[in-house]
């Protein structure tokens, strides 16, 4: 009588086993957490970017002078302006995707990019 070999072995299916864990935590690591936000800021026709997970502070020169804005803690706002009536920086500091501040009267705009924060409700999406 002959005997043959089974031919999957429980070390087979430990290796299978280990190979779709590994692929499904790499797919996990890549593709499922939010995209990280940043920081937009445009000026003269030009834009900067910045992550909001890294606090900074940087100025921006405007056509009435320098505006400094500060990242710090996952918001962003703007801490000095060169304008007369300084309404930006009473502002509500912009953390959400979707926010923005402005300080009109020097040029700088600031909004915040990136995934809608959880429990975030979007009114309309546009490509």
């Amino acid at each position: 009588m002959i005997r043959h070999k089974p031919s999957f072995t429980l070390l087979d299916g430990l290796i299978i086993l280990l190979a779709a864990f590994a692929f499904g935590y790499s797919a996990l690591v890549v593709y499922g957490g939010p995209s990280p936000s940043s920081v937009v800021v445009s000026a003269g026709g030009k834009d900067w970017v910045y992550p909001l997970s890294e606090n900074r502070e940087f100025a921006i020169q405007g056509p009435l002078g320098i505006t400094r804005i500060r990242i710090h803690d996952g918001s962003a706002y703007f801490t000095e302006s060169p304008c007369d009536n300084k309404t930006c920086l009473s502002s509500a500091h912009a953390h959400a995707s979707g926010d923005w501040i402005a300080c009109l009267p020097n040029g700088v705009f600031l909004r915040v990019e990136g995934d809608a924060t959880e429990g975030q409700v979007l009114d309309a999406i546009v490509r």
